[in-house]
């Protein structure tokens, strides 16, 4: 008698771990995604793990893992671990039919752009005889920005020069001249809203008008770091620099352009460098944001002196621009910024350098030299 029971418990488990293995993960769905589309520099981002059974069995044991990149940390430390990679592991306990939203907070100290693309679901028989894993593909990604840092210093040069760098809008615009229309910012006043194009957009969009002096402002970014010695801190200086004058000047309703010698492959035979022509508006500070975002100090890059003679060769790059170079490497690049520059056009050399390492060129009247001295944290 006790025989023919240890048989039938026998062949139950067998037939109930054969039913489980086959529908365990039928209808099963985990959804990860971030709450923000991008965070700055030192902000903490969110997320939300969500997984829902949509049948009548039950999942008394039910582990969710996923992993994103280790400059990511998640604010609640348990059931994670660090290694190529920030590993979360939760274990959940599933009723039929039921949801559970869980939700994550992340701190992102790093610039950079992060995206999740699977998670590992894993399920146990009873008695913990088996274990059945499947993978589930997770299209979610959040953007760092880099972070902001003090241009002051920078703004007031460029207004030293042109005399009008920070104003707020164009000058001296002709109210008949009509030019184009372009996304509002906080500075346009109500007068200049085109209320037909902002109903058919959808946003707020204003006229512009020609005037006697269009402001523009080409960036250009040297990321390049291939000495001996690495400054990568010298680079997301460099980096923060950049994106910290394209969201002021942009703010100020100015056209902002960046030429960089960011790299979206790590091809050897590719390696180009990205120009973005000037404009205005929130579309164009995204792209810029992005771009710089983007960038990974492994990615291989273009020499700046490079890049510039490039530039030498387009007809269509806008002369009447005020040209600001960002560059920690003032030895490699001093003679192409300034052929590049020549005598007559006016234009700022931001270098951020290490703190109480003095500079180790001098330019032409022309050139502003501005020293950032940067400390490695």
């Amino acid at each position: 008698m006790i025989s023919l029971f240890f048989l039938s418990f026998l062949l139950l488990t067998f037939l109930w771990n054969l039913y489980y293995a086959a529908h365990w993960n039928k209808r099963l769905d985990v959804t990860l995604d971030f709450l923000q589309d991008f965070v700055y520099a030192g902000e903490q981002a969110e997320m939300t793990e969500q997984i829902e059974n949509r049948k009548k069995l039950v999942l008394p044991i039910l582990e969710v893992a996923f992993h994103v990149d280790k400059r990511l940390s998640f604010h609640d430390c348990e059931n994670t671990s660090v290694s190529d990679f920030t590993y979360k592991r939760d274990i959940f306990a599933l009723l039929g039919y039921q949801r559970i939203t869980r939700k994550l907070t992340l701190n992102c100290p790093r610039r950079g752009c992060y995206r999740i693309g699977q998670s590992y679901l894993t399920a146990f028989s009873l008695l913990y005889h088996r274990r059945f894993s499947i993978e589930i593909p997770a299209d979610t990604q959040l953007y760092v920005y880099a972070a902001r840092t003090n241009v002051t210093d920078i703004l007031m040069t460029c207004q030293r020069l042109t005399g009008s760098i920070q104003c707020a809008k164009r000058l001296y615009e002709d109210p008949f001249a009509y030019s184009s229309i372009r996304e509002y910012t906080v500075t346009d006043p109500m007068k200049t809203i085109n209320w037909k194009a902002s109903a058919r957009t959808g946003e707020l969009m204003v006229n512009t008008f020609e005037s006697t002096h269009m402001e523009k402002v080409l960036l250009f970014l040297d990321v390049e770091d291939n000495g001996i010695l690495k400054y990568e801190y010298l680079t997301e200086d460099a980096i923060s620099v950049a994106a910290s004058l394209a969201q002021k000047m942009i703010t100020q309703g100015m056209e902002v352009g960046l030429c960089t010698n960011i790299t979206r492959t790590r091809d050897a035979d590719q390696i180009m460098h990205t120009y973005l022509s000037p404009a205005s508006g929130q579309k164009q500070l995204a792209a810029i944001e992005r771009l710089l975002a983007e960038h990974r100090s492994d990615a291989k890059v273009l020499p700046l002196p490079a890049l510039l003679h490039s530039l030498d060769q387009q007809a269509d790059l806008p002369q009447d621009m005020i040209k600001i170079f960002i560059s920690k490497n003032a030895i490699q690049n001093h003679s192409a910024i300034e052929a590049f520059t020549g005598r007559e056009q006016q234009a700022v050399w931001v270098v951020p350098c290490p703190r109480k390492e003095p500079c180790p060129v001098q330019t032409s009247g022309n050139i502003r030299l501005i020293l950032r001295e940067v400390t490695d944290i």
